[in-house]
């Protein structure tokens, strides 16, 4: 059968046109084919589950919003609503440590210091180590016996040892320390970029209007770096609220449950009581809450600057 010679024009004008659109997507497709279904189909079948009785081993059963509902609810002396609320609280600390802290240490990595690059590597390396085990060399050393690291040099001086692990006023701190010391590597490096993105010129012209470093702290490098705090904000708070390492390989939760965060408590009741439908419920949870907390961040970040 023989092509329509008249068509062949017609393809041919109709694919000059869309030429760009055509390469773009054919270089696309495979990437979107993928985020949908790493990405949506995971999110339906974990909103799917939320609604369900189910221990993995028998099939699941409708349950309605019965998980959703324990979760929200006065249950167990508002036992989940605490940990939202210790999740919440844990989140806002790390993610005020990392931005503060990030920024003093970026704002010192921009100056005309000697070995700056060793400097910069030195802050990024917590970032490169595995999580887990740093926890567990820091549960070595935080051993509540003479026999851990940090009570061995104490009592060197004369101190008694300190049960840190059980500590309802020390592994808490810990916990945050924890975090923000294994995160603030990308947070330096992120605000060093903008700091050093900054137009020089405007130094200059505050300088030459009289303008002290306090000045331009205050009136040109904060404001200039207002786009890279909206990006640290919500990928730190993303990840200041999913913090995992420390209740689950230190803590178990403890002690007296200060260190039960509701990523601990989604792995917990889905894998160590085989209640899927109450793990998957509470990440439903954490899900809309980072929701809300990213919509809110972008809908500031547009009121601001009216895109």
């Amino acid at each position: 059968m023989q092509a329509n010679p008249a068509s062949t024009p017609r393809f041919t004008r109709w694919y000059r046109r869309h030429r760009e659109a055509i390469i773009a997507w054919s270089f696309l497709t495979p990437m979107v084919i993928y985020f949908v279904v790493m990405t949506f189909v995971p999110l339906a079948f974990l909103v799917g589950v939320s609604f369900t009785e189910w221990n993995i081993i028998s099939p699941p059963t409708w349950a309605g919003l019965s998980k959703i509902g324990k979760v929200l609810s006065g249950f167990n002396d508002f036992f989940y609503l605490k940990v939202i609320g210790r999740t919440i609280l844990y989140a806002m600390a790390i993610l005020t440590l990392n931005i503060v802290g990030g920024f003093m240490v970026a704002l010192i990595m921009n100056q005309q210091i000697k070995a700056k690059g060793i400097f910069r590597t030195m802050w990024y390396l917590p970032s490169v180590f595995s999580g887990a085990v740093i926890a567990l060399l820091i549960k070595i050393y935080l051993a509540g016996s003479t026999t851990g690291v940090i009570n061995m040099v104490i009592g060197k001086l004369g101190l008694s040892a300190v049960d840190w692990i059980n500590s309802t006023t020390w592994m808490p701190l810990i916990a945050v320390l924890f975090v923000v010391w294994q995160g603030i590597g990308f947070t330096v490096i992120f605000f060093l970029a903008g700091l050093q993105g900054i137009d020089e010129n405007l130094y200059d012209a505050a300088k030459i209007d009289g303008a002290n470093k306090r000045q331009l702290l205050r009136y040109i490098t904060i404001p200039q770096m207002r786009p890279v705090l909206l990006f640290i904000s919500v990928g730190g708070m993303i990840g200041s609220m999913q913090m995992w390492e420390v209740p689950k390989l230190i803590t178990a939760g403890g002690p007296n449950s200060m260190t039960y965060t509701l990523v601990y408590s989604i792995q917990n009741d889905s894998f160590a009581a085989l209640d899927m439908g109450l793990g998957t419920a509470q990440s439903l949870v954490l899900f809309i809450m980072l929701l809300v907390f990213i919509g809110w961040q972008l809908n500031e970040y547009r009121k601001q600057y009216g895109v």
